[in-house]
């Protein structure tokens, strides 16, 4: 995409909802994006042009509109913009016919259509943001759940990118020193650093680059609705409990254990919160080929659940084993035949406890999202991260077990780029420089 587009040109687009409403919005940005429009442009208050950002309200003459179009301009001079160019931005009606009039215009008088995220990208090429804000912009966009936008927000404001960007700092004052190890030992004004100083700031970057490492386990599985499983011993009242929380009779519900051999899944709101809900068989030894080929289904279900609602009938004492590793929340069904002295008693004949269990669900995941990635960005690092941990982890090595620190200096600079692709940035002019600049060699 990027060698295809001229950063040069004026670019525009329509940059509300699609559908009518009661504003719609038409951004233009590029080195003309100002007398493009500016130029058909009537203010209600003439006056010379903003050197700040600044509204201007006002009429716009359009080929094809019979009386001027009233606007409202939002005016950004230089670079001090999303895109790093002189923007504008026309709010008007929403009306779908007046919109693409409007923008026909603006292409007319020397403008090209932007292309899907072409905005994005000149403020990332232009500096104005790294990849992970870049991708936090479409985070926000897909954002299907409060939890989904708090973490793309927080993304978009350099959750992601401040500690990299710190690590990475850090990854290159290391360098630096070791480089000039290499390159002026015989320097009486050098500033060496220690063999255990460097061990150290590894080991530590080792581990801050796992910790990130861990929160991007799962992000980018591609289900919209985190899959919330119900699991446990044969007759624990699961599809009792299945078809009470969605409310209508899908699964077939007996008294013999066993009934249920396949996975049954559906759409569930947990406090405005969709999960995809699903049934599985009763933990138990499969004998025949049937009943092993329920349990791989079952134990293929709760292996890739976000939460695992681990029933268990009050007026029984058997329980199933769910890996401790799992999130899980203890159910207590049937709760209408015994009491249950704590925890959370469900009973799919009175009703008791399902909207509580609604609730369970949606703090549980919702607290366990405060971590999460938008899923592009979780894709995109993996792979940087885990190399920029094997450069680390060699270089480790290297320091323990020998005095070869070229080859310290070669994983160093490994893992550093792995890192500047996770912020789209080179590397090598920057480690150039830092070692002349901070060390001030030959002056």
């Amino acid at each position: 995409m990027i060698p295809r587009l001229d950063l040069h040109d004026t670019i525009a687009a329509i940059a509300s909802p699609a559908g009518p409403a009661m504003r719609g919005l038409v951004r233009v940005t590029g080195p003309h994006a100002w007398s493009i429009v500016l130029d058909e442009f009537l203010p209600d208050h003439p006056g010379e042009l903003p050197c700040h950002a600044e509204i201007r309200t006002g009429r716009l003459t359009l080929n094809g509109l019979r009386t001027p179009l009233p606007v409202q301009l939002a005016l950004w001079p230089g670079t001090r913009t999303y895109t790093c160019q002189p923007l504008i931005e026309i709010h008007t009606t929403g009306s779908i016919p007046i919109l693409n009039l409007l923008l026909s215009n603006i292409l007319s008088r020397g403008a090209r259509l932007a292309q899907p995220g072409e905005f994005t990208l000149r403020a990332f090429l232009n500096g104005r943001m790294d990849l992970t804000q870049a991708e936090a912009v479409l985070g926000v966009i897909d954002a299907g759940s409060p939890a989904q936008l708090d973490a793309a927000l927080r993304q978009l404001a350099g959750g992601l990118a401040g500690p990299i960007e710190g690590l990475r700092d850090r990854l290159i004052d290391v360098l630096a020193h070791l480089e000039a190890n290499l390159d002026f030992a015989h320097e009486p004004d050098v500033d060496f650093l220690a063999r255990a100083e460097l061990a150290g700031e590894l080991a530590r970057a080792s581990a801050s680059v796992s910790d990130l490492a861990k929160k991007l386990v799962g992000r980018d599985r591609a289900e919209i609705s985190p899959r919330v499983v119900i699991a446990g011993a044969p007759n624990a009242g699961k599809s009792r409990l299945f078809n009470a929380l969605i409310g209508r009779e899908v699964a077939i519900v007996s008294e013999v254990a066993g009934t249920t051999r396949d996975y049954l899944s559906a759409q569930l709101d947990c406090d405005g919160l969709m999960v995809e809900l699903i049934d599985t068989a009763g933990q138990e030894a499969g004998q025949t080929d049937i009943e092993r080929l329920a349990q791989s289904f079952r134990s293929e279900q709760v292996n890739g659940a976000h939460l695992i609602l681990d029933c268990v009938a009050v007026d029984t004492l058997s329980d199933d084993v769910v890996s401790p590793s799992l999130d899980r929340i203890r159910v207590w069904t049937k709760a209408d035949l015994s009491e249950v002295r704590d925890g959370l008693a469900t009973s799919a004949a009175t009703g008791r406890g399902l909207n509580e269990l609604r609730t369970a669900i949606a703090r549980h995941l919702l607290e366990r999202s405060e971590g999460d990635l938008p899923a592009g960005t979780a894709t995109r690092c993996r792979e940087s991260l885990a190399q920029a941990s094997q450069a680390l982890e060699s270089a480790s090595r290297t320091i323990a077990h020998s005095q070869d620190d070229e080859l310290v200096a070669i994983d160093l600079l490994s893992a550093i780029d792995s890192l500047g692709e996770v912020l789209g940035r080179a590397v090598d002019d920057e480690v150039l420089d830092r070692i002349f600049r901070r060390f001030c060699i030959g002056k």
